[in-house]
């Protein structure tokens, strides 16, 4: 797969995106209600069952997942690591750092999803699934970690248990794998219910991306914004890539693996922020300037990632 490719594969992501963008301004979709009305619907109901209804029916038995795994696992925990051992240098605080942070390591699943199901036929959206449930609670757990050790308003271990394990992701892929290995199936008639909601879930929230876009502030930020890209769209994919070859780890689910450590970072980091006393504008200002540059590095980074990955 060449670079044009995977810059047309693009084109109705960004289109998307960028529809919601224009509709959040226009006055009959201006109302903040409802926007966080559909970003909550498409949280905690649409993505979930996306999730889970891709998780429950793939057959994993014809993926070797270990490999897979170590080889999204361990980068994202050494470039985590990497980001904790010069926060001093990176942020100006320890809130900023917990923004920067986020933005080095997590994903916007969405996009990680849509892309996954364009460049990669048949598999696509099954592996994306099984990547996201590998991620997903991984990314939640290390931020968490993050606002627990370098925030002074420390929160209790429990609550930070209870916000990764209610994760409304890590409960649609945990159900997904439970269904999955359990004789049980899906009945016909749930599926009936279940597939319109699933297909609903990445056109809703691609627009629901594009309207949370804030204005860009970099401001005495510039480092931290500027080191979050780096990380997130360079260094992490290309950690990954050298690992997925290490490991034999090729094909589809080495591709889709790659997309999803390429991507730009969550927008549920903002809500993140704001909750946990995070940094919350340098937060919309990194996911802004991340959704917007991964548009021109995403061709270059898949495209020489896939030619290596097979």
């Amino acid at each position: 797969m060449g670079f044009t490719d995977i810059a047309a594969a693009l084109v109705p992501v960004a289109a998307l995106i960028a529809v919601g963008f224009g509709l959040r301004r226009t006055p009959l979709f201006r109302s903040e209600d409802f926007w966080a009305g559909a970003e909550k619907l498409a949280y905690f109901v649409l993505l979930p069952t996306l999730l889970f209804r891709n998780i429950a029916a793939v057959d994993v038995s014809r993926f070797d997942l270990g490999p897979l795994a170590l080889a999204l696992v361990l980068p994202t925990l050494a470039v985590g690591a990497v980001l904790c051992l010069l926060h001093r240098v990176l942020a100006a605080d320890a809130a900023a750092f917990t923004s920067v942070f986020q933005g080095g390591i997590r994903f916007n699943t969405y996009i990680g999803l849509s892309l996954s199901a364009a460049l990669v036929a048949g598999d696509g959206l099954a592996l994306a699934a099984i990547v996201g449930a590998i991620l997903v609670p991984l990314v939640n757990v290390a931020s968490s970690l993050v606002f627990e050790l370098f925030l002074v308003d420390k929160h209790s271990w429990l609550s930070l248990v209870r916000t990764v394990v209610l994760n409304p992701l890590v409960l649609g892929c945990l159900l997904g794998a439970l269904v999955n290995v359990l004789p049980i199936g899906i009945p016909g008639l749930a599926l009936e219910v279940l597939d319109p909601l699933a297909a609903a879930a990445l056109p809703i929230g691609l627009l629901c991306v594009g309207a949370g876009l804030r204005p860009i502030a970099v401001g005495v930020h510039a480092r931290g914004i500027a080191v979050a890209a780096a990380v997130k769209l360079l260094l992490l994919p290309a950690a990954t890539v050298a690992l997925l070859l290490a490991l034999g780890v090729s094909g589809d689910a080495a591709r889709v693996g790659l997309v999803f450590q390429a991507i730009a970072t969550a927008p549920s980091a903002y809500v993140m922020a704001r909750q946990l006393g995070g940094n919350a504008q340098l937060m919309a200002a990194i996911i802004g300037v991340q959704t917007l540059v991964s548009m021109a590095t995403l061709p270059l980074v898949l495209g020489v990632g896939f030619r290596l990955l097979g």
